[in-house]
């Protein structure tokens, strides 16, 4: 009897992080790598590198796609491997798309609009390979410095194969005490915060203010020109118009449209 209860609890306590698991790889797409989406040929265009997040597809960043498109500007939408390799690899993996895009060339201005772990991949890539006519880069919902919840899921030893297993390599990198070797922030850099949550477990695990994955405070990176929080959730601020047209202001304006962004 005693045995069949503590298998009973021990199902139980795996169902729960098994169902944190779930809940925070919600809305999630498809990771078969297949071809990028590029906008038609435009030589005197800047060109704007979309890198979606960790677990997610270029389809998480179709509409911001179409957005920059409608604003004159030409788009490399980037499906890449992000549960197979650690963050330089994948670094390398975008270099490669990048030079082979059609829309690249020795003149081009090159910039990012990056959502979550892609933020860190861009920091990596202008570190390492240092573009020639560098613009400016967007991140939405960056983990500059980690997330306490990607801690809590690599700390508990029930969960942590799994987490691993789910995630891939680049989830020891999520961690608040990785210490990332990619250099100074150098370049015009926008960072976009939410401050909104679905994630029910978000209070007993992040501090302050969050987007239910990353808090505020962990977004910000020394160097950066601007920071601006919103009311978007971090699964979903890619599609939220305000984030959008907030982008847009930096790539154009180096700062962040802080009035518009003002409650009444």
């Amino acid at each position: 009897m005693r045995n069949e209860m503590q298998h009973n609890s021990f199902s139980k306590t795996l169902l729960l992080h098994l169902s944190i698991i779930l809940l925070i790889t919600s809305c999630t797409t498809n990771q078969k790598v297949s071809s990028d989406m590029v906008t038609p040929h435009q030589k005197n265009k800047e060109l704007i590198v979309l890198l979606h997040g960790i677990l997610r597809s270029k389809m998480d960043m179709i509409l911001l796609e179409k957005f920059f498109e409608k604003n004159d500007y030409a788009v490399l939408n980037i499906l890449y491997p992000s549960r197979k390799f650690e963050l330089e690899e994948l670094r390398d993996f975008v270099h490669d798309k990048i030079i082979n895009c059609p829309d690249y060339h020795d003149n081009t201005t090159l910039n990012f609009v990056t959502h979550s772990m892609g933020g860190l991949i861009t920091r990596y890539y202008i570190a390492k390979y240092t573009p020639k006519n560098m613009g400016k880069v967007v991140m939405l919902g960056p983990p500059n410095t980690g997330s306490e919840l990607a801690d809590w899921l690599h700390d508990t030893k029930i969960i942590a194969p799994i987490f691993r297993t789910i995630f891939g390599p680049a989830s020891d990198q999520l961690t608040t005490d990785y210490e990332h070797i990619d250099g100074d922030i150098t370049y015009p850099l926008g960072v976009i915060a939410g401050n909104m949550s679905v994630n029910p477990l978000s209070p007993w695990l992040l501090e302050g203010e969050h987007d239910g994955i990353v808090p505020v405070e962990r977004t910000k990176i020394d160097g950066m020109a601007d920071h601006i929080t919103m009311p978007a959730t971090h699964s979903f601020m890619m599609f939220n118009g305000d984030v959008m047209t907030q982008a847009l202001h930096f790539l154009k304006h180096n700062k962040f449209d802080h009035d518009a962004n003002k409650t009444p």
